[in-house]
Order: structure tokens, then sequence, then C-alpha cells
């Protein structure tokens, strides 16, 4: 399968998550990536298109095989496409944002956090996506590519000076990420959010906190690197499949019709085999 017809197949979706395309893809590795690029440079500066175009699912497709493929080069547009203010980036990759944002720009970044530290700090910036991006921060730390110690020094001057002093989901992340992260050096930071009222506490409650701190620095961290949120982006065909999007009524597809995986096969020697 040549490159544009495993773009053709990525387009939009049909139902049925086009596994023989995403395999080829990712064959295909060196000669995909600039046209994944250039797929997610143009999502990221035509949301109206986004918005209209039903089933339009090839920035998706490029976000997540460029996370697997470790593609530094998407970095900035994954920045650039998840910097907008409000809801639209959520309106337009459903649950991707507060399920594996994270793990995409942990993914994707080489390592620099300067993006994902300015994601965090932008007040305009929805609250879900700075969230992320703080996730995205804990990953690297679960993934042995930042120290634990440089990255709560981080989440400390959060705490004390970098974010605006307003209850928010952020606040609730950034409790959670560091309790994640075994929360000793911001402990004092963290009991002062709660007794300023900037965290929602039907979310999470300081006790909660306390028994991180009882469980121990070891059990927290093995925690940490066995959470799936923050894995770095592994297979996509894995990472994508199960997604009910993908889930149509194989009593709509003939039997004996083209495989809409785009395998070539009939559906009935395919994924309804």
């Amino acid at each position: 399968m040549e490159v544009p017809e495993i773009l053709q197949y990525l387009k939009f979706n049909a139902g049925i998550f086009p596994r023989l395309a995403v395999n080829e893809a990712i064959t295909r590795k060196e000669e995909i990536t600039p046209a994944l690029l250039q797929i997610l440079k143009e999502a990221g500066n035509n949301f109206d298109q986004l918005v209209e175009q039903e089933n339009y699912m090839a920035y998706i497709y490029a976000m997540y095989l460029l996370a697997q493929f470790r593609e530094k080069k998407a970095y900035p547009l994954v920045f650039n496409f998840f910097s907008r203010p409000g809801t639209i980036t959520l309106d337009v990759t459903g649950d991707v944002v507060t399920e594996d944002l994270g793990r995409i720009l942990a993914s994707v970044c080489d390592g620099e956090t300067d993006l994902m530290e300015q994601l965090i700090e932008n007040s305009e910036v929805n609250e879900f996506v700075r969230d992320a991006a703080l996730c995205g921060m804990t990953a690297l730390v679960a993934n042995d590519i930042k120290n634990r110690e440089e990255v709560l020094s981080y989440y400390k001057q959060l705490f004390q000076k970098k974010l605006e002093k307003e209850p928010s989901y952020v606040w609730n992340g950034l409790i959670n990420r560091s309790r994640d992260l075994y929360p000793d050096v911001v402990q004092a930071e963290i009991k002062s959010a709660f007794a300023n009222g900037l965290t929602d506490q039907s979310f999470m409650s300081y006790d909660y906190v306390e028994r991180t701190i009882k469980v121990g620095k070891e059990k927290t961290l093995f925690d940490l690197q066995t959470n799936r949120s923050y894995q770095l982006i592994g297979n996509v065909a894995e990472e994508m499949s199960w997604w009910a999007c993908f889930s149509r009524d194989s009593k709509k597809i003939g039997r004996n019709a083209p495989c809409l995986c785009g395998s070539g096969r009939k559906y009935k020697k395919c994924c309804g085999a």
C-alpha cells in the first residue's frame, strides 16, 4: 500500500478501525512522517473546517502515529493545536485531551518541557488541556526522561507564584500530579491550596494526599510507572482500535462487501471473521 492510499484510508472514520492502513503507516514511517506533520499543521490552522467535516480523522491519526514515532517536529504542532482558548480543541478531538494528550506531549517533546510549561501557565488555554500538560510533565518522570526532583521543583513554583490564584481544575490537576510523584517536597503548598479554597474538594480531599504520604515514596513511584496515564504512546492499533467510534454494527456491513478497514479482503474474511 502506497502512502497516498494509506492516507486516504485514514482520512475519515468509516466505522471500522483501518488496521491494515495504520500498520502500513507504521511500516512506512520515514515516508509518511512529512505528510502526517503537514496534516497536523493544517488542522491546527483550520479549526472551522474540522468542525464542518464530519468524521474527518486524519489529524487524530497523525497525532497518535507521530507520538508512536517519537517525532519531535510534532511537538510545536501539537502545542499550536491545543493552545486555542475555550473548548474548541475538546470539541474536535473528543476524549483525546482527557485520556491521552499528556501521553502524546511526553512522546513528542524529546525531553523538552518549555511548550508544556507555556500551556500550563497560560490562563487562556482550556483547563483540561493545561492539566494534560501537567500529565505530560509527570509522564516524563515515569519514563525516566526527567528527574522527579526537577519536575516537583517546577510544580512548587506553580503552587507559589506561576498559577493564577483562582479556583480551577488546573489546581486539582496540579495536586493530583504532585501526589502521583510523591508530594513530600510540596506538601506545605498543597495544604495551603486547600486552605485557600483553590481546589474542588469534591474531587479530592487533603486526607487523600496524606494517605499517599503514609503509603510511602517507593510504593507511590512504583504505581506511577505502572499507571497507563503516564505511559508513552505505543502501537497505534492497540491505542485506538477499541474506541467507541469504531464499534460499527457488523449487521450493517454485507458479509461479502469489501472490509472497511482497507485490507482489500471481504468483510467476512477480515474484521468480520
